[in-house]
Parts: structure tokens; C-alpha cells; sequence
């Protein structure tokens, strides 16, 4: 795989995955449950007599030719993939995902196939290909390791999209996003969605929890997007610890997991359905801010209870969302 120094800020929409403690390691690039998205709801991605025509089905797997395949960060791959046709687009609602195919790790044959869920990075606005950040675990990934290893002109297998919330202008007054590690992707995709509209006031908070400050991917491009936002867009910074040298001096966010007196100090408060808070990030985040969510057989991933701190600190099911 080439190797390329990390993209400016300039780039549109990146997303990222991070290093994170081992307990907290298949988070939300890998969903167990994959085969139950062919079932959630989707208002894209399906052949289209308008133009541009939209590229990929969410009823089958379709082919893309891998163009680029970029190292941006530590075992973190941008991998970009052509369309059939340079006018085509990805057909994309915010706040989306697609699956991409693999095969098992432990597969005899290379004939055993998985789909992992995957949130794009390019913007819906973008014609001719779809980008990808995908965070490689070596040694116990399998679709990511797949897609990081993919070489340029091979072809990865996509199906999709599948909207998991609809996200329009002003639909909520705040909103608060809980990352954690690969969990930004998602969120970072609704916060460019929100801030690409002239039209939109949405307040939007995000704290973004990794294993320690040198696990913290996309630094510029996040900070550049605050700096465009006219103050719209706010972003707290969390490690689970600090290390020594040079960054236990220089590190001025938080530090630790997310507690009650974080999200009350610095995301939106509880406002009915006026604030919206998201959740992206590895089963021990869940467990303690929202409660998990369910997979059940067979059928769609569902939100499940709320518990945790969300529900101590007043909101409703109907005011969080669970990636």
C-alpha cells in the first residue's frame, strides 16, 4: 500500500477511526448484525431514471474499482473507489452508511463472506467516486484489513445506502455528538451536512474520545471546520489518559471516559425534542451514556432502552440516536 502524508484540512468530508483500549475495539466499523441493514429504511441508492444516475443498489453488491489507496494516519487507509461513469453519484442521505464486502479471516477457501457497515466520506455532491477512512485492526479485522490491503485497480464490493437518521436544516436546535475512536465517522458526517447549509442555525457540540492524544486523527480538518463555522460548531477533545512526554505537557482537553458532569457542561442540555444527542463509539460507551442497542435476528439493528447518563440527565429516547 502507498504511502502519503495526511491530507490537509481542504479535503472534503474526511472521516477517521482511532486507536482505541482493546475492550473497545470492534466499535462502529464492525456490527455483528450486518445482514439485518439489508432491511432499514432508504430513500437512496437505488437505480434512478434522473440524473445523475445514482451508482451503487442497496438489493445487491456492486463492484467499484479501487482508484487511490492513501495511508492517512496510523493503520488508517482513504481508499477511493470509481463509478462506472465519472457523472454518477453516490445517492447518499445524511446521516448514511453502506456495507462493503470481505471474506473471514480464517476462510479455507476465500468463499466465505462478510459485510461490515461503513460510513462514506465524500459528499453526496461528489461525482464519479465514493472516499472511504477505514481504520485497519491487524491480526483480528476482516473487512477492514480487506479494504486497507485492497490494491489499486482490484475491486471491493459495495451495497447500499442506508439512511439511519434523516438530518435536515434546522431539524433540531442542538446537537450534541459522543465519538469514540471510530464512532466519528458518522458523527462527523452529520456535522458537514449541517454546516454545508447557508440556511441552517444548528448549534452543534461534538466530543471526540480517544485512547490518548497521539490516537487523534483529523485534528486539522476538525479544527478547520470550527474555525469556518462562526461559532456554530464546538469540539472537546477526551483521552482516556495522557502519556508522558511531550504531550502531558502540551494537552488541554479532557481527560478520562465520559461522565455525567462532561456532557452536562458541554453538550446541549435536555429540551424535549429541540436537542438531539448522538452516540458513535465501542459497546462501553453505549453501556454507560445510552444503554446498547439491539440486534436482534434477522431483522434491522434497533435503538434499544435508553439508560445511562442521557437518561439520568433528563433526555428522552426520542432525543438520542445510537449509530
Amino acid at each position: 500500500t502507498p504511502s502519503h502524508p495526511i491530507p490537509n484540512p481542504s479535503y472534503t468530508m474526511f472521516r477517521t477511526v482511532a486507536r482505541i483500549p482493546t475492550a473497545r475495539l470492534m466499535a462502529a466499523t464492525s456490527v455483528s448484525a450486518a445482514a439485518g441493514f439489508a432491511g432499514l429504511s432508504s430513500s437512496s441508492c437505488e437505480a434512478s431514471t434522473e440524473s445523475p444516475t445514482v451508482a451503487i443498489s442497496k438489493s445487491k453488491f456492486t463492484p467499484l474499482v479501487v482508484s487511490k489507496n492513501e495511508i492517512v494516519g496510523l493503520n488508517v487507509h482513504k481508499i477511493t473507489l470509481d463509478f462506472a461513469s465519472p457523472t454518477d453519484s453516490l445517492g447518499m442521505t445524511t446521516a448514511g452508511m453502506l456495507l462493503v464486502e470481505g471474506t473471514k479471516r480464517d476462510s479455507n477457501d476465500g468463499d466465505d463472506k462478510i459485510a461490515r457497515p461503513y460510513t462514506p466520506v465524500s459528499r453526496n455532491d461528489t461525482l464519479g467516486k465514493l472516499e472511504l477512512v477505514v481504520k485497519d485492526y491487524p491480526g483480528v479485522g476482516n473487512v477492514s484489513t480487506h479494504i486497507c490491503k485492497a490494491a489499486v485497480g482490484s475491486t471491493l464490493a459495495v451495497k447500499g445506502c442506508f439512511t439511519k437518521i434523516a438530518v435536515t436544516p434546522n431539524k433540531w436546535k442542538k446537537v450534541g455528538l459522543i465519538a469514540g475512536g471510530s464512532g466519528l465517522t458518522p458523527c462527523l458526517q452529520v456535522a458537514e451536512e449541517l454546516l454545508s447549509d447557508g440556511e441552517d442555525n444548528t448549534e452543534i457540540t461534538l466530543i471526540f474520545c480517544n485512547q490518548c492524544p497521539e490516537a487523534i486523527f483529523l485534528k486539522d480538518h476538525i479544527d478547520a471546520l470550527v474555525a469556518r463555522s462562526n461559532g456554530r460548531f464546538k469540539v472537546h477533545y477526551c483521552v482516556d489518559k495522557v502519556s508522558t512526554g511531550y504531550f502531558s505537557d502540551a494537552w488541554n482537553g479532557l481527560t478520562g471516559y465520559v461522565t455525567k458532569e462532561m456532557v452536562a457542561e458541554y453538550l446541549p442540555a435536555a429540551d424535549g425534542v429541540n436537542n438531539m444527542i448522538m452516540v458513535c463509539g465501542p459497546p462501553p460507551m453505549y453501556k454507560a451514556l445510552c444503554g446498547p442497542k439491539e440486534f436482534p435476528k434477522g431483522k434491522p439493528p434497533a435503538q434499544g432502552e435508553l439508560t445511562g447518563i442521557l437518561k439520568d440527565l433528563g433526555f428522552t429516547s426520542d432525543a438520542v440516536f445510537k449509530f
